[in-house]
C-alpha cells in the first residue's frame, strides 16, 4: 500500500463513517417515535411530528454524504465534490448553529459535534487526497488517446 492510497482510502473510510452516522440519526429518531416515553407525553402527537421533521430533515445529507462516499469509494472526481459541498455545508450550518448567539456565548454542546463534521472535509482537502482525485480524471495527451485507439 502505498502513501497516496493510504490517504485516500482513509478518506473513503472517514466518509463512510461520517455517511453511517448520518443514516443512522434518521433512523433513530424515527425509532424514538414509537417509543413508550414519547407516546405516553400529554402532547406525543406534537413530539411524534417533530421527530418525524427532524427525520426528514437530517436525511438528505445523509443520502448526499452516502452518495458522496460511494463516489470517492470508485475514485470519481464527482464523488470528491459531492463529498467536500456536503460536508462544508454540514459543518457551515453547525458552526452557525454553534455561533448564533454570537461570538461571547458559543455553544459547547455542538462544538464537539462540529468538529466532528470537519474530520471528512479535512481529509477531502488533504493535498495528497486532492490530487488523487483531480489526476484520476485528468485527460491523456495525445500518446494515450493514440494507444487506446491502437488496442
Amino acid at each position: 500500500m502505498t502513501k497516496e492510497s493510504g490517504w485516500v482510502m482513509g478518506a473513503v473510510v472517514v466518509q463512510f463513517l461520517w455517511a453511517l452516522v448520518l443514516l443512522v440519526l434518521p433512523a433513530y429518531l424515527l425509532l424514538l417515535t414509537r417509543s413508550s416515553a414519547i407516546l405516553r407525553e400529554p402532547d406525543a402527537t406534537q413530539a411524534i411530528a417533530g421527530l418525524k421533521i427532524a427525520a426528514a430533515i437530517l436525511g438528505l445529507p445523509a443520502l448526499v454524504a452516502a452518495a458522496a462516499w460511494i463516489g470517492l469509494l470508485k475514485r470519481k472526481l464527482w464523488g470528491w465534490w459531492l463529498g467536500l459541498a456536503g460536508d462544508f455545508a454540514i459543518v457551515g450550518l453547525l458552526a452557525y448553529s454553534m455561533l448564533d448567539d454570537g461570538w461571547r456565548s458559543p455553544d459547547w454542546e455542538l462544538a464537539g459535534l462540529t468538529v466532528a463534521a470537519a474530520v471528512p472535509l479535512v481529509f477531502l482537502l488533504l493535498p495528497i487526497v486532492r490530487k488523487a482525485y483531480w489526476q484520476s480524471t485528468a485527460p491523456q495527451g495525445a500518446s494515450g488517446v493514440a494507444q487506446q485507439a491502437t488496442i
